[in-house]
């Protein structure tokens, strides 16, 4: 009976996972589709709300979006030359509600559910004999792999200033060099890790 209830658990957890997962790509992808600056404003409040609910500071949202803030312009920009400033600046707003409750979702999950949660939407491919344990094991590397790659990056920054070697174009190649060495250090490491827990060969 107890193996029974922890089971059912399991699955409810399991389906509350896949449930915010998928609310949380339509509302995101919704979000894109929104031209009524009402509507925007109430997205804005949903944000806001979701963000108190799951008690997610506000400053680490604004330093986040800061973070973000290169891309959103650098698109913006794209879309003033393409379309008009009107446009581009609807599209501005879009990105920032989008990277807001995006950052939102990811400080109240973990890697592991994430992949998880995916490992789960998959379950149709287990007719085709996929092994969704791989799935699984993939989309956690894929993940781990993008602070890994942030913190590389600034620290091979940090080492080329502290060298007086300047990010231009002309020793880029040498930039990318060093920073694909560090990286295939990094997946040999996790890879070992992997092997050492017994996930098998990848």
């Amino acid at each position: 009976m107890e193996r029974t209830d922890k089971r059912l658990k399991g699955i409810q957890v399991k389906m509350k996972n896949v449930i915010i997962f998928l609310v949380f790509i339509l509302y995101a992808t919704f979000i894109f589709f929104v031209h009524s600056s009402f509507f925007l404003l109430s997205i804005l409040c949903v944000n806001i709300l979701a963000m108190v609910i799951f008690k997610v500071k506000p400053i680490h949202v604004i330093e986040n979006i800061i973070k973000m803030m290169p891309f959103i312009l650098l698109t913006v920009l794209v879309n003033w030359i393409l379309a008009n400033y009107e446009y581009a600046f609807l599209v501005a707003i879009k990105l920032i509600l989008v990277c807001h409750i995006t950052f939102v979702y990811a400080k109240t999950t973990t890697v592991r559910q994430i992949a998880n949660t995916i490992k789960n939407l998959c379950m149709p491919l287990k007719l085709l004999k996929v092994n969704l344990e791989d799935i699984e094991l993939l989309v956690c590397i894929s993940l781990s792999m993008i602070p890994i790659l942030k913190r590389e990056y600034s620290q091979l920054k940090e080492a080329c200033q502290a060298k007086g070697i300047t990010w231009n174009v002309s020793n880029m190649k040498y930039v990318l060099t060093k920073l694909m060495v560090s990286l295939m250090k990094r997946v040999n490491e996790i890879e070992e890790s992997i092997l050492e827990k017994g996930y098998g060969e990848i």
